[in-house]
């Protein structure tokens, strides 16, 4: 796929040199915006923008427009003049534009605003309202919504009328004469059903809906619970404001899990696909401060192996197993977080139930540092022919797994009980902890067990 796209850029950029448009116009009308967008990476910014000044439809250009980042969109639309740049936002998804327009100074957007119809920016407006991952902020207010004392038959031919301004037609949503969601029909019930009846006497009253001001990841769980294709938006009068898609779902999904992932391994300052295209400064000032915690945790773990420099000293073997013990501390008390995070990501882990999800994690934990314990433990008595030695590392390696998975599930849970992203209790954070804290295990039963069998 990557071969191909290099192929195909390199012919664009050909085609653009020996100005052979229709050519050129014919490969892009060709191509999925997902696929346009995979092209861009291959392509000088000069070039992307000539080609979407080639473009004349308008519709073609927003749909393009709509798969690029931000930022591309940014220099796109700056490249095409303001006039040009409205009439394309016209032609966009309500809240596309609205995430277009969120993404630019207020001036340039209040200035693209006051080029398109009066109508139009209202309703794109009402969107830049709503706070940065909201259910109202990644809403689509372009919906089929009908009220109930039609029949069937007048609900089709309205659906018709309504059609060309909606996103999607899938449900059709019953309101009141207060604008109120009080029903949902599925088309296909819709097309079923005998055309003289009122929709009211067949539409699903128990609807299921979101707030405007709840978190986008609540719409995101509601949507992968029930295999919706889309979910209304209502305030707290219970007024219908919009529905947000599945394909809008899966853009959060996919910023909800990659900002996630930055966090945990300490790059929280960068997100969406701004890492991988960053400078080497940029990656470095979004990684270094987690690399210090990283740091400061290895100069604590060496205190601890300076204090019980005489016990290393005694039984130098103690040391052979030192990578072992804080390896599998670290990878176990990960294992524990990720597991946490991604729970209370997909709603699956609740924190009214902290404590039992630490209680069952703990005992995961002490039964795989039962298993590995007895196996270093066997491991250390047959290499070292050291009984006592065995002992210690079976016992502290039994240990440390249980405290890291414990640590593990029950940063990401405190975390989110004092509103702090758990996400960023992940990665460095804990390995660091887990290591002094292995490390202490180590060297404090290893000093009492050799003292005590050796007096």
């Amino acid at each position: 796929m990557e071969e191909k796209m290099k192929e195909l850029s390199e012919k664009i950029i050909r085609l653009l040199e020996e100005k052979k448009i229709q050519e050129l116009k014919e490969i892009i009308d060709g191509l999925y915006p997902t696929e346009f967008a995979g092209l861009t990476d291959y392509l000088p910014l000069e070039q992307i923008i000539e080609i979407f000044k080639l473009l004349k439809d308008d519709e073609k250009i927003a749909e393009l427009l709509s798969e690029l980042s931000s930022e591309l969109q940014a220099n796109i639309m700056d490249a095409l003049g303001k006039e040009k740049a409205s009439d394309i936002l016209e032609e966009m998804d309500t809240d596309e534009a609205a995430d277009f327009l969120g993404e630019i100074t207020p001036q340039e957007s209040r200035e693209l605003l006051d080029l398109m119809p009066k109508e139009e920016a209202e309703e794109i407006e009402e969107l830049l309202k709503y706070e940065e991952n909201t259910a109202g902020s990644i809403m689509n207010n372009e919906f089929v919504a009908l009220p109930e004392d039609l029949t069937a038959e007048e609900a089709i031919n309205k659906i018709r009328e309504l059609s060309p301004e909606a996103e999607t037609i899938y449900y059709v949503y019953i309101v009141d004469k207060r604008e109120r969601l009080i029903g949902v029909i599925s088309l296909r019930d819709l097309i079923m059903a005998n055309p003289k009846a009122k929709i009211s006497e067949f539409m699903e009253e128990d609807v299921v809906s979101v707030l405007d001001t709840e978190d986008q990841e609540t719409a995101a769980r509601i949507i992968a619970d029930y295999d919706f294709l889309a979910i209304p938006v209502i305030d707290r009068k219970g007024t219908l404001l919009g529905i947000i898609t599945v394909d809008d779902i899966i853009d959060v999904l996919q910023e909800e899990v990659t900002e996630d992932i930055h966090k945990m391994v300490g790059s929280s300052e960068v997100y969406e696909d701004k890492l991988i295209k960053a400078s080497p400064l940029t990656r470095a000032k979004a990684r270094l401060p987690w690399l210090f915690v990283c740091m400061a945790g290895g100069i604590l773990s060496g205190s601890v192996i300076k204090l019980h420099s005489d016990t290393l000293q005694t039984v130098m073997a103690m040391a052979f197993f030192i990578p072992i013990i804080m390896a599998m501390g670290g990878n176990v008390g990960a294992q524990s977080s990720t597991i946490a995070v991604r729970g209370l990501a997909t709603g699956q882990l609740r924190i009214d139930e902290l404590w039992y999800n630490i209680w069952t994690e703990t005992k995961v934990g002490s039964l795989i540092g039962i298993i590995v314990g007895i196996i270093i433990s066997l491991v250390a008595l047959i290499w070292q022919d050291n009984y006592v030695l065995g002992l210690v590392i079976g016992l502290s390696l039994c240990l440390t797994i249980i405290t890291a998975a414990t640590i593990g599930t029950l940063l990401p849970l405190i975390f989110t009980k004092i509103k702090i992203d758990p996400a960023i209790a992940a990665g460095p954070f804990i390995t660091t902890i887990v290591d002094v804290g292995s490390l202490l295990i180590y060297f404090s039963l290893g000093t009492f067990l050799f003292k005590w069998f050796s007096g």
